[in-house]
């Protein structure tokens, strides 16, 4: 895992898919303040044992005053998704440039971005030299994530502020993300959603890789901002990881050619270079997936023919 040890972090999103596990990751060896709304309780009690200060707060809001004065790294991983339209230009955009001038004295400002704003580019993994774009189906949410970057590539220059725009690409876990809802409806026996006519690439990273990937990327953060795409060193398929999953609980994926969205996957040669190549295979994160499956699935001791807890 990567270090970091004596700092004050201030992790956003920190109930989230992707931002709770790197918040409990850095609360071993850090004083950390995670912020999120917090509208579960259980997410708020997991960042409490942790040793975390778990901040209620909504970063709409234009009042920062009651965050803490001055942090070390900030782990902007707050985000509002593609559902809530217009609203996401409140936190997506606005919210991280009042963070970048809260914080313009910090070590490091590490920024979620999001490989969904690449302009479509067919079956090819996106490099980081790929221009800008709006995915479909998101189209505001990828306008919010490109109008963040181009502010904090400002706002880092002008105050000095070393940035990493880390650049997501399908992220997943045992709470969640693209590739545990679709392992999750083939042991349902639920059709898939692919995207019609081309191969559905992608490059899954799964959580512990994701969490190493972003406490790492404080440490290549420079003014003017380092644009980093991060993802798993191995492409697959939609299709091929569904089958995996298949195999592993005996049953046949369904596939509906009816996806709104084009696939994305990433171009990882500058990760590798600079963070290292990810750790956890494809293969072994579904296996994963499939075994927690319990934590998120109704009934999942049927699905996977287990006997439940109480039999």
């Amino acid at each position: 895992m990567a270090q970091m040890s004596g700092k004050r972090v201030l992790v956003t999103g920190a109930s989230g898919l992707v931002a709770l596990p790197v918040a409990v990751e850095l609360a071993k060896n850090n004083e950390v303040f995670a912020l999120a709304r917090y509208s579960d309780p259980e997410q708020k009690r997991k960042i409490k044992e942790s040793g975390a200060h778990a901040i209620s707060f909504d970063l709409s809001e234009e009042d920062l005053s009651s965050l803490p004065k001055s942090v070390d790294v900030v782990i902007n991983y707050a985000v509002l998704p593609p559902k809530f339209k217009n609203k996401a230009y409140d936190v997506n955009t606005g919210g991280t440039g009042r963070l970048a001038r809260r914080y313009r004295d910090a070590e490091a400002f590490v920024h979620g971005s999001t490989g969904s704003l690449y302009e479509y580019q067919g079956e090819r993994p996106l490099r980081e030299d790929d221009p800008y774009g709006l995915h479909s189906g998101g189209e505001n949410y990828a306008a919010s994530k490109i109008g963040a970057e181009y502010l904090l590539k400002h706002l880092s220059e002008d105050y000095g502020l070393p940035v990493t725009l880390v650049r997501i690409f399908s992220f997943y876990g045992p709470r969640g993300g693209g590739v545990t809802q679709r392992v999750d409806q083939v042991l349902r026996g639920e059709p898939v959603s692919v995207y019609p006519g081309v191969k559905n690439w992608h490059t899954p990273l799964y959580e512990d890789d994701y969490v190493e990937k972003t406490i790492a990327a404080a440490g290549i953060a420079k003014v003017g901002a380092e644009t980093i795409n991060v993802g798993g060193s191995e492409i697959i398929t939609t299709q091929d990881y569904c089958r995996i999953a298949g195999e592993m609980v005996g049953k046949e994926p369904i596939f509906a050619e009816n996806g709104g969205s084009w696939p994305i996957a990433a171009d990882v040669t500058k990760m590798e270079k600079l963070l290292g190549p990810s750790k956890v295979s494809v293969r072994e994160g579904v296996r994963r997936i499939i075994e927690s499956a319990h934590e998120r699935l109704p009934g999942a001791h049927h699905v996977l023919g287990q006997p439940a807890a109480a039999d």
